[in-house]
Formats: structure tokens, sequence, C-alpha cells
């Protein structure tokens, strides 16, 4: 986030500078620029939306595979500080899923993940469950 704010200060240091070079803007111009910040905005949005669900449904499905059961609501957090050249990261994951008929809230902690290119790899890890 800090990182737009400051990249939107910057575009808008340039547009002064032009502004004040070119002295009028045609209207074509303005809307042209206006809807061009506009998109690549709402592509940095939705490129951060696309990744940060990646990891939620990589391990709902590695969850339906290994346990044959679907998670209903997930939330996680990572518990590590991530190192830049390593892929290796540990989450702790907090989640419901419906067993005979019946809801439970279940943790699974320090679980670690590898991601592989667009691939998440989970190891092996214990979780405690809870009747909801």
């Amino acid at each position: 986030m800090q990182i737009l704010i400051f990249s939107l200060l910057i575009i808008a240091l340039v547009v002064y500078v032009i502004y004040k070079v070119k002295k009028t803007f045609t209207q074509k111009e303005i809307i042209g620029f206006l809807s061009l910040i506009t998109a690549l905005i709402i592509g940095m949005v939705y490129f951060n939306t696309i990744e940060e669900n990646r990891l939620a449904d990589s391990f709902k499905a590695h969850y339906l595979k290994e346990k044959n059961l679907d998670i209903l609501k997930l939330s996680y957090n990572q518990t590590n500080i991530e190192v830049l050249n390593s892929s290796k990261q540990i989450f702790d994951f907090i989640y419901i899923i419906k067993k005979d008929d019946k809801e439970y809230v279940c943790e699974a902690k320090d679980v670690e993940t590898q991601q592989i290119e667009d691939e998440y790899v989970f190891k092996k890890y214990k979780e405690e469950c809870r009747l909801k």
C-alpha cells in the first residue's frame, strides 16, 4: 500500500511538471491519462487479490485430498519472517470443517509450506479440532 501511495505521488509530480512545461492539456489527454492510471490501479488490486487467494485455495485442495473433507471457512497468518531468497514459509491456519453434520473449528499451527513456481507444497502438520 505504501508503494502504491508513493507511486501515485511520483505520478502527480510528473503530471505537474508536464503541465508547467506544456501549460495546457486537452480534455482528451487528461481523460486518457486518468483512465490509464485507473486501469493500472485496478490491475494491481486484482493481481494482489489473486495472489492472496492462491495459498488459501491450495490449502483447501490439499486438505480435501488428504482428509476428504471440505473446508468451509479459512483464515491464516504467517508466523515467520520471510527470507527473500527462501521459498519456505510457515503459517498458522484456522478453519471450519463439517464432519458428521457437526461443525468443528480446527487449528493447524506451524505449517511449513514451500512455493514452487505457482504451486504450494505442504509438509506434514498436526491439527487440533474442537466442536464449534
